[in-house]
């Protein structure tokens, strides 16, 4: 299991790529996280390190590269759950 600091950036990163098509500033890291920038250097590194994103230039955070993003420990994608009824259902069956 990650770090918070490490999980929130990646999840950060993840969702700027996906809804902003762009890669976040150092300030907009600093921000969101509310830590400093010498911090969120240190765990961009470590996420580097740890194989979830590549970083070639490291001037820059718009040569990031996500990798892979972990998902969420306890979760599983499109569970149904058993034994509960929708709204429609109950006021179409008899």
């Amino acid at each position: 299991m990650l770090p918070d600091l490490e999980r929130k950036l990646l999840r950060i990163i993840y969702n700027y790529g996906s809804q902003r098509r762009r890669m976040p500033t150092m300030k907009e890291l600093e921000r969101t996280t509310g830590r400093y920038e010498r911090d969120i250097a240190a765990a961009l590194q470590q996420l580097e390190v740890e194989e979830y994103l590549l970083w070639p230039d490291k001037s820059t955070l718009f040569s990031l590269k996500l990798l892979h993003a972990p998902q969420p420990e306890g979760r599983t994608v499109g569970k149904v759950r058993q034994g509960q009824r929708s709204d429609i259902e109950y006021w179409t069956n008899y």
